[in-house]
This record gives C-alpha cells, structure tokens and sequence, in this order.
C-alpha cells in the first residue's frame, strides 16, 4: 500500500495537470476567436507547469501513481476544461438548416421563438431545397435545434462558431414573456 506522501504526490499531480489541460482547452477556444495576447499567455503558464510536471514523473517513472495521476489529470482535464468553456464561455454560433420542404415553416418556427431566421433557395443533390441560417448565443442552440426538428425531423443542420458579429437581429438577453 502506498503511503501517504506517495498519496499526496500523485493528487497534486493530478490536480495540477487538470489545471494545466484545462487551461490549454480554454487557450485553443480564446485563440480561435483572436484573443492572440490571452492566449499567449495562457500557453505560458500551461507549458510551464507541463515542464515542471513531466520532469518529476519522469524521474521516478517507475513509480505507477505517479504516472496514474498524471495521465488521469489529462483526462479530466479535458473534461473540465470543456464543461468550462460550455458554461463559462459565452459565444455565438450560427445554425445552418436545409429543409427539403418545410424551409419556410421553420423560419416562422424560429421567428416565432424570438430569434432572427434568414431564409433562401437553392438546388442540392436532390433538387430544389430551402435553406435558413440563423446566428444565437451557444447556450440557445439547443433550443433552436429542437424547434427545427419538431417542425422538420429530417432536416439537415450544421452548426458553426461566430468569431464577430456585426449588427443584424439578435434575440436580446432577456427571456420574452410566454
């Protein structure tokens, strides 16, 4: 049986690759919407304790908690950083919908939930489709896509981050009264 030094080593090893990983999930977010400053800096700091970590595991390789902790703290890292970025990251994103035949349909559908809806024509594989695009808050996607799918199940959708917005019609912060 381990003891407890072994114990407390392997935790703060876990717990500081979970934070180094989490920063750098947060850092490829933060980069891809240009924030380059932020982002530079937040690699320091990842690739810091990453240094400062590795070069400990690896003197004592041998040594399978260590090692554990190491590669679990990667792991929930990643989920961390992710259910951070999820909640704490606020952004928009743009849903793209091709209907075959109900395009107009869900942009009223859309409209009539408080958010903006562009609608258009346009020949795919299979003739003549409609399409819809619509840009909201990340935290809203959900809902628009279950709009979409209760008034079109077999509609094909994509979703795309915004990187800047500039005017145009954005549901305000607010919730409309129902």
């Amino acid at each position: 049986m381990p003891d407890l030094a072994r114990i407390l080593w392997a935790l703060a090893i876990f717990a500081a690759r979970v934070i180094g990983v989490t920063i750098g999930t947060i850092r490829v977010i933060i980069s891809i919407r240009g924030h380059r400053f932020l982002a530079a800096a937040m690699g320091f700091l990842e690739s810091l304790i990453y240094v400062l970590l590795i070069s400990k595991v690896l003197q004592d390789i041998s040594d399978p908690l260590s090692v554990a902790a190491y590669s679990m703290g990667f792991g929930a890292g990643v989920y961390v950083g992710m259910l951070l970025e999820s909640r704490l990251i606020q952004g928009y994103v743009t849903i793209n919908i091709v209907s075959v035949a109900h395009a107009h349909d869900v942009a009223e559908a859309i409209r009539a939930a408080g958010f903006g809806a562009t609608e258009g024509w346009g020949h795919g594989a299979g003739g003549f489709v409609g399409w819809v695009r619509t840009v909201v808050r990340r935290n809203e996607a959900d809902s628009v896509r279950k709009i979409v799918h209760e008034v079109d199940p077999d509609a094909f959708l994509t979703q795309e981050e915004v990187r800047s917005i500039q005017r145009g019609y954005l549901r305000s912060a607010r919730r409309p009264e129902r």
